[in-house]
């Protein structure tokens, strides 16, 4: 791949690529805020609509400057391609591989050419622009740090059989049956609709930490404001952050056009400059504790959050409660007490669920009974709190060691738990030696900090991710009760794990839990078997990714009832 370049104008150059991937050369257009960008630069992606050209690119330039002008954009490399009708799409009949030439080919040459090699890249667009910068970020999020959508053509529904009349004009018969085949085949629509990709990626979504923008006009006369509307509250309702934006007047071409893409450019600065919770002052932090204290106290007042006693087999059980509607029992992993759930269980009652985060023997005033006890003691007390709550058979998630407990409690009590979530638990295959060391240096006390922060990140943490936020809460005494509890218990009373459906998501960087290991766990198991993967995220996974955590297991549980 190679190809000229001239420039036109300060900031402005033109230029075009060799390819085998699409019909070449292709022109592009870039805009550069400096004559001689650093190597973390930012670079924007800027996709033009159906039938355009890099010219797109001069029509913005105005809205780009207008952002410099006023700093609320800082430098960065904008490039736009002319890409015609293809409508960024590798096509159905691999002619032409629009997607795969931007991923592999173009994004590269434009960090080359200009040298922003490491800096955060950014992709969006104007309505079809807008729509493949969607797909390309939802299918890769973790190669772009935000994407921005303005008055993307996405269809208001899930399958084309579905789709309006209405939501079909931006789509000509010629270019549909191009780029889908004819018949179209649903199957590969379906798998190129934003929408569609969020709800199946939405895990790996939230842990890149995607920045996404989406933003219409109430009076676009190519209807498009319907598709976003549904991709909105898809995200909304599946729990993925993003901005939304409903322009009142707002048309697909016209004077709203100019000052909408200066707010979603200004998007991409308040994102790149931290001016949204990035530096925060210590006065502010400070009222935000105390905001946040006063809700607490309120959730408290209402019920909405509660501590219960449950009368247990053997003593009382502690249990935090929060929300309101089909319960889902929480427990944490070996030697931790229920704290480790304080973000999922936030989630949980958000969405209509009811988290009982149980506190196991030995913690925060659950029974000191820890004498000669077996898995089927812990998961007799867990069916004492499904019991307790009154709301008949409960969801389970098991963290490590609280998946063990899940198990059995599933096999004892089947007519109790609808369904059990297993997150980093065990299978069959012991971890290495390193970081099993790693892990049972952990509980011991006499080590120093930087010994412990040592132990932590290797058996616990994913590369890069911080230990420091479990440096506490860890109960030597307790966690030698449980594994002499889970020595004690015969296998088949909790290796099946009964017959209910099962969620297992894996951390990609578990070092105490192999995916082989996982792989004979989900076939140990006797019901049906899902098994996510949840990126960046090592055995701990609860403080690495609490949100992709969260949201994998209410994908899960909204699914399955």
């Amino acid at each position: 791949m190679g190809g000229k370049q001239r420039s036109d104008g300060v900031g402005l150059h033109r230029g075009a690529l060799e390819t085998d991937l699409v019909p070449g050369p292709v022109e592009f257009s870039m805009l550069v805020a400096t004559d001689a960008p650093p190597a973390k630069l930012p670079v924007l992606i800027w996709l033009h609509g159906g039938g355009g050209s890099r010219n797109f690119l001069d029509t913005c330039k105005a809205q780009f400057v207008t952002c410099w002008a006023d700093r609320s954009l800082p430098a960065l490399v904008v490039a736009t391609p002319s890409a015609g009708w293809s409508f960024y799409l590798d096509r159905h009949d691999g002619q032409e591989l629009w997607e795969t030439f931007l991923l592999e080919e173009f994004i590269p040459e434009v960090r080359r050419r200009t040298g922003a090699v490491d800096g955060p890249l950014m992709i969006g667009g104007i309505s079809v622009g807008a729509l493949g910068a969607l797909r390309m970020a939802f299918k890769r999020p973790d190669l772009f740090r935000a994407v921005v959508a303005v008055e993307p053509t996405v269809e208001a529904a899930l399958t084309w059989d579905r789709v309006p009349n209405r939501d079909k004009i931006y789509l000509p018969d010629n270019v549909r049956t191009r780029l889908f085949g004819d018949p179209l085949d649903h199957q590969y629509w379906k798998a190129n609709h934003p929408t569609a990709l969020a709800v199946a990626n939405s895990t790996a979504i939230a842990a890149s930490g995607l920045s996404i923008y989406l933003e219409s006009g109430d009076a676009d006369l190519l209807h498009v404001q319907y598709g976003a509307e549904l991709l909105h509250r898809c995200l909304f309702d599946i729990g993925v952050s993003h901005e939304y934006r409903l322009t009142q007047g707002g048309n697909h071409v016209g004077p709203s056009i100019g000052p909408r893409l200066v707010e979603a450019f200004r998007f991409i600065g308040r994102l790149l400059l931290k001016t949204y919770n990035g530096d925060t002052s210590v006065d502010s932090m400070v009222e935000l504790d105390a905001f946040a204290g006063q809700v607490r106290a309120l959730e408290e007042k209402s019920g909405y959050r509660r501590t219960e006693s449950v009368a247990g087999p053997s003593s009382s059980l502690t249990v935090n409660v929060q929300g309101e509607g089909p319960p889902v029992v929480l427990l944490p992993s070996l030697g931790r007490g229920a704290g480790d759930f304080a973000h999922l269980a936030d989630r949980l009652a958000e969405s209509g669920f009811r988290a009982l985060a149980l506190e196991p023997r030995g913690w925060e005033g659950s029974s000191r009974s820890l004498a000669d006890i077996t898995l089927i003691d812990l998961a007799d007390d867990v069916a004492a709190v499904i019991r307790a709550n009154d709301a008949g058979a409960a969801a389970i998630v098991g963290h490590d060691f609280g998946g063990q407990i899940a198990r059995t409690t599933a096999t004892r009590y089947s007519e109790l738990v609808k369904n059990m979530v297993l997150l980093a638990t065990p299978g069959p295959i012991p971890p290495k030696p390193e970081p099993a060391t790693a892990h049972r240096r952990t509980f011991i006390p006499e080590l120093s900090m930087e010994e412990h922060l040592e132990a932590l990140a290797l058996a616990f943490f994913a590369s890069g991710n911080d230990p420091v936020v479990w440096v506490d809460g860890w109960n030597p005494l307790l966690a030698s009760a449980q594994l002499e509890a889970q020595q004690r218990t015969p296998t088949e009373a909790w290796a099946s794990g009964g017959t209910v459906e099962t969620l297992i998501v894996r951390p990609a960087e578990d070092q105490m839990v192999s995916a082989e290991s996982t792989r004979l766990l989900a076939n140990e198991l006797g019901g049906k078997v899902s098994v996510i993967e949840l990126p960046g995220a090592g055995h701990a996974a609860l403080p690495e990714q609490p949100e992709a955590v969260a949201i994998s297991i209410l994908t899960w549980l909204r699914r399955h009832g």
